[in-house]
């Protein structure tokens, strides 16, 4: 995973000037709502939590991020819990929340459960994630980068 070998010096810039706290509060907030939605339905959870093979510990952060970024999963929850929203979860909540994980592991010793399981995984969905989430990163550093030039 691309997005794990950001220096931690970058993980603690991107983190202090692009993702707010509100941001990724709301951010879990979100995930762990909609989380327990789908455990209400226990069927439609052990079959989720089947296909994309999620180690029996894990945290809720990472079960979102595996759940959402497999495109036939999220299609899944949105159409059987009848959600209104659009037919995707859009990619930066989901990216922002695997930055943030990437931080709170490289930066702050703080493991989440399920964390290595997420780096191994090479599901399509999480590939895409991890370019997303890398590519802002390197969009923040030549930002960073740029000076203002007087003639």
């Amino acid at each position: 995973m691309h997005t794990y070998q950001i220096s931690e010096e970058i993980l603690e810039g991107y983190k202090n000037e692009k993702l707010s706290d509100e941001r990724i509060n709301f951010l879990i907030a979100q995930a762990n709502e909609q989380l327990k939605e789908i455990s209400q339905n226990k069927e439609m959870y052990s079959r989720l939590l089947h296909k994309v093979k999620a180690p029996k510990k894990i945290d809720n952060i990472i079960l979102w991020i595996l759940l959402m970024a497999n495109e036939d999963i999220c299609c899944e929850f949105i159409s059987e819990c009848n959600k209104s929203f659009r037919e995707i979860i859009p990619v930066s909540d989901l990216a922002d929340l695997l930055f943030y994980s990437v931080h709170l592991k490289k930066v702050k010793n703080i493991a989440l459960d399920g964390f290595d399981y997420l780096l191994e995984c090479e599901l399509e969905g999480i590939e895409e994630l991890d370019q997303y989430s890398f590519t802002n990163a390197l969009l923040y550093i030549q930002k960073s980068k740029q000076v203002e030039m007087e003639f």
